[in-house]
């Protein structure tokens, strides 16, 4: 399998999110990824995230070119939520399940009772993703006119 390793974003790396994410299909799957994406919103989410230590978003590398970025941030005090998205020529070959199990098992990973995720309902491709990392489905609702599954990992606490 390819080499695959997390880093920060720099920024640097504007263009080639921008690349990435100036997707209507990526755009319909996340819920804060706007389309169009421009490069000035890549500088904006760049530097947003470098400056508020709350979101830990990573660039998921596959043989040194971003595919895409898995994230981190602080829910609750006993919860941590995930979240993560690929370019969409990257669908389908396991990265987002091995970038997500890596960050997961990262030495600084917030110890914490659980981790959450949210997917929308008719993305299986996400939800295999967490599963195949150890989340099960917990329930389903609605939020905005669109049906989520709320996905959740007990016991996260690295010893």
């Amino acid at each position: 399998m390819k080499d695959m390793k997390l880093r920060k974003f720099r920024l640097q790396d504007a263009a080639r999110v921008m690349a990435l994410l100036h997707d209507k299909d990526i755009a319909k799957w996340t819920a804060n990824i706007p389309f169009p994406y421009s490069k000035q919103d890549a500088i904006k989410w760049i530097q947003a995230t470098s400056i508020d230590t709350a979101q830990n978003p990573f660039a998921i590398e596959v043989d040194d070119q971003i595919v895409g970025c898995v994230s981190h941030w602080i829910n609750t005090k006993s919860e941590i939520e995930v979240g993560y998205w690929l370019g969409k020529d990257y669908w389908g070959k396991g990265y987002a399940t091995r970038a997500l199990a890596q960050m997961l098992s990262q030495p600084g990973f917030p110890a914490t009772a659980s981790v959450v995720a949210q997917v929308m309902t008719e993305n299986i491709g996400s939800q295999r993703v967490l599963l195949n990392n150890g989340f099960s489905c917990i329930g389903k609702y609605d939020v905005q006119g669109r049906s989520l599954h709320l996905y959740k990992k007990d016991n996260n606490i690295i010893n």
